[in-house]
């Protein structure tokens, strides 16, 4: 079976189960990306990811982007069609080819003043592309705020939309602890930009009500609001137990996770949040908002908690069981979790679902002669 893989860039989070998908004998694994990794990514200590034996073309020229793009019996994967010149470009090169076409999508369900517009803009691309598609892989995939309300609303299929994840490599790190770190606090952590849609607000108000003083807040990163949430932290008679650390290398910051008893992600949106399959995959909980898409992977009581986004009594409450009342055994959530989010158990998952879709295209697809024609129109 031959994959094309269309993105912006080596994805990261996408690299571990492309590069299995081209382990596996059998596949023929292509990933077109307009450069290997953005600059602003280089600077924040990110590498290139390892692709195995996938076989990666930076920038095709407009001949080779063709011939990718209509390989006979082929599956093309667009990473997004709205704001990615590439992933567009093959897509359109690959129509009236016999090929099965798969979009896949972070969630974009943001509520707020940017919901209709956006509505609007991607219904308008469902109706000049779902005909095209086999089904939305849709990162992000569940509950109120997911991506498969939204983009049931555009106008897709709602049986053609199914659930798929970001997935990281696991982290090299030495000694990584396999039991809880003895110390006599507990601590909580924050790890990501320090923007506005990240809510670090909330969580500052909710640790200042928790009422366990031994335990502490760690948040990791930068961003424009680091004065604002120092600040905050001051207002709140919390700032002796608070400690915020610029961001640091990957591995270190995993170590940070591994050291931590929870990691919270409060964000009012988050397509996805891959810091959660991090966390999880060292065997530390996650407490996190009902609007990151990563939510999708929390069940709550074994590996953590999902809270209302923006409600900071209910944060308080989820942050206060897991410091008081939740027991769990790091190595072994940590080897499950690893299990579940890695690349092997990831590249399963979406051969399963492909195959699924594409049996079930077939079916409903017209003749031949009818599509081709739906196409040159």
């Amino acid at each position: 079976m031959t994959f094309v893989f269309w993105h912006s860039y080596l994805m990261f989070h996408q690299a571990a189960y492309i590069r299995e998908l081209a382990e596996q004998p059998g596949h023929t694994v292509h990933w077109c990306v307009q450069e290997e990794l953005p600059r602003h990514f280089r600077e924040r200590g990110y590498p290139v990811p390892d692709t195995g034996k996938v076989q990666v073309h930076v920038a095709p020229k407009r001949a080779r982007l063709a011939t990718l793009a209509t390989i006979p019996g082929s599956v093309q994967v667009f990473f997004g069609l709205r704001g990615f010149a590439l992933p567009l470009a093959g897509f359109q090169a690959s129509l009236g080819a016999p090929v099965h076409r798969f979009l896949m999508t972070e969630n974009r369900y943001e509520p707020g003043a940017r919901l209709l517009p956006r509505w609007l803009v991607y219904t308008w691309d469902a109706l000049r592309y779902r005909r095209h598609l086999s089904g939305v892989f849709c990162i992000g995939h569940s509950g109120r705020y997911g991506g498969a309300r939204f983009f049931a609303a555009c106008g897709y299929p709602t049986d053609r939309i199914v659930p798929f994840v970001h997935v990281v490599d696991h982290t090299p790190m030495p000694d990584v602890p396999q039991v809880p770190v003895p110390r006599n606090h507990k601590e909580i952590l924050y790890v990501g930009q320090l923007i506005p849609r990240k809510r670090v607000d909330v969580l500052l108000h909710a640790f200042a009500r928790l009422e366990l003083p031994s335990v502490q807040l760690r948040i990791i990163g930068q961003g424009v609001e680091e004065q604002n949430l120092q600040q905050l932290a001051r207002q709140l008679g919390i700032a002796d137990r608070v400690r915020f650390s610029p961001g640091m290398p990957n591995a270190q910051t995993v170590a940070a996770m591994a050291d931590a008893d929870v990691l919270v992600l409060p964000s009012r949106f988050d397509g996805w949040g891959a810091v959660v399959n991090e966390a999880l995959m060292v065997g530390t909980p996650v407490v996190c908002s009902n609007r990151c898409g990563a939510s999708d992977l929390i069940d709550n009581g074994r590996n953590g908690y999902v809270f209302e986004a923006g409600k900071v009594t209910e944060l308080r409450d989820r942050l206060h069981s897991i410091c008081q009342d939740f027991v769990h055994d790091r190595a072994a959530l940590a080897a499950s979790e690893s299990a579940r989010l890695g690349g092997a158990a990831v590249a399963a998952r979406f051969l399963h679902s492909a195959v699924r879709l594409l049996a079930r295209h077939q079916v409903e697809a017209p003749p031949k002669a009818t599509f081709d024609r739906e196409v040159s129109e």
